[in-house]
């Protein structure tokens, strides 16, 4: 192939071509458990999650809420991954070799937004009332509540779990309807979680829990014991992933660029914005399982 501006033009749309169906067909695990925010600005502030929506009878006045309430914010983060490839792979027309690591690079970009919901729920850290995200420090409505257990994952620990967090009350003292339809857990508890989930028997007797929840694998969690229930059903769920800059795909191919005159080498790179934050304590529970 003649190194040419037009012809490096239909190689930079070739692996942009390979590059979006890869990301396209990239199956991902975090959209489960998060709800995409896309941002205009490199810091949101969240702090209107205390505040849940709920109707009341109308005697007098309104009762206006405070969406200022608390103060939690969610910066966005920058990330890159880049690869060259040598002049040699499109002067001998050898660009089928490149393919799978434009593909691969694809894969990754994707597969970042998984590690960064799973790595923000390990690491357990402040959400919006300034307490650990699983906590046995929650307020609401003067009531304290605990979202976290040592329990190993049983039957007799799923509805625990499953109780506490459907008996939690808003501010007003009624039930906020927690609706508990994800078990998530590390790949050593699949087997227990299939078998709470989806067994007609267990211990020889009628299996109660069967169809309460859909179970959901996670490779990326680090726990072989630890385990989540969560309530996904609402619009937003027990993670934030905010978007700032959405996966894209840059070409440095100019004949101008460094890398191309200095080692005859064409630079293709992903750039993209992003980070997590909490979402609502109340829509999921962990244990951490050391306790059998």
């Amino acid at each position: 192939m003649i190194i040419n501006q037009e012809n490096l033009q239909k190689v930079n749309k070739l692996f942009k071509k390979e590059f979006t169906q890869t990301l396209n067909d990239t199956p991902t695990t975090h959209a489960k458990v998060a709800t995409q925010i896309k941002a205009g600005t490199p810091t949101v502030d969240y702090g209107w999650l205390g505040q849940f929506p709920s109707m009341r009878k109308w005697v007098g006045d309104r009762v206006i809420k405070d969406l200022k309430a608390y103060k939690y914010t969610i910066t966005k983060d920058r990330f890159e991954s880049t690869i060259e490839v040598d002049r040699d792979y499109i002067l001998y027309d050898n660009l089928g070799v490149m393919k799978p690591a434009v593909q691969e690079l694809a894969r990754a970009s994707k597969s970042h937004y998984d590690e960064t919901v799973w790595g923000l729920l390990e690491a357990n850290t402040a959400c919006y009332d300034t307490k650990k995200f699983f906590s046995t420090a929650h307020s609401m409505g003067g009531t304290t509540y605990a979202n976290i257990g040592t329990a190993a994952l049983t039957q007799a620990s799923f509805l625990a779990a499953r109780k506490a967090m459907m008996e939690i009350k808003g501010e007003e003292g009624r039930p906020l309807g927690i609706k508990p339809n994800l078990l998530v857990v590390p790949p050593a508890l699949e087997a227990t979680a299939l078998e709470i989930a989806n067994a007609e028997t267990i211990g020889g007797s009628t299996n109660l829990t069967k169809g309460m929840v859909e179970v959901l694998v996670v490779p990326h969690l680090t726990s072989q014991t630890g385990w989540y229930l969560m309530d996904t059903t609402r619009v937003i769920k027990p993670i934030i992933l905010q978007i700032n800059r959405p996966i894209t795909l840059e070409a440095m191919d100019s004949a101008k660029d460094e890398a191309v005159f200095m080692r005859a080498a064409y630079r293709y790179g992903v750039d993209a914005e992003h980070n997590a934050g909490y979402g609502l304590w109340q829509l999921a529970y962990f244990s951490d399982g050391t306790v059998v």
